[in-house]
């Protein structure tokens, strides 16, 4: 059992601590995120790279350093609510691209007409079928409030330590 000197003690020497401060410190901490790749097995699908979410998790913890549990899953939720952005923008991406390769196929002199022009068609004839760029643009949306706000409430509690 611990002596309350010894609990004093402790208490004192956490106060202190700041993070790791070397590069190789900063690497290893960073590491500590990953968590064996069981987040990246429930936000992926398939056919995504969990090296590349993990890589993406690593650079938010390297750069924000999360002091304890809560800060962690406030830098976990950045990276989530990024990764699902970056993912409407390959999603509408294809969407926009598929839409020109049909209207050239459909008509030939599509192809020759510059290429704002042939994505202008596109986008038009994809909001005459469906709202999905409506829908990608609210989740977009949502996704960037997400970050935003789990980055502020991150900067928030960390005057509060100090």
């Amino acid at each position: 059992m611990s002596t309350e000197a010894r609990i004093e003690s402790s208490r004192a020497n956490g106060a202190k601590s700041r993070g790791p401060i070397t590069p190789e410190g900063k690497a290893v901490s960073s590491r500590n995120a990953v968590r064996h790749g069981l987040m990246s097995s429930t936000i992926l699908i398939d056919g995504e790279l969990p090296e590349r979410f993990e890589t993406l998790l690593a650079s938010h913890v390297a750069e924000f350093q999360p002091e304890n549990e809560t800060e962690m899953m406030l830098v976990e939720n950045m990276a989530v609510c990024k990764w699902r952005q970056l993912r409407i923008w390959a999603l509408e991406n294809v969407g926009h691209s598929e839409e020109i390769r049909r209207l050239i196929a459909d008509s030939p002199e599509m192809a020759s007409k510059d290429p704002a022009e042939r994505a202008w068609w596109a986008m038009r004839e994809i909001m005459k079928k469906s709202n999905i760029l409506d829908l990608m643009n609210r989740y977009e949306t949502r996704f960037d409030r997400q970050y935003t706000r789990a980055l502020r409430t991150l900067r928030e509690l960390r005057p509060q330590k100090q």
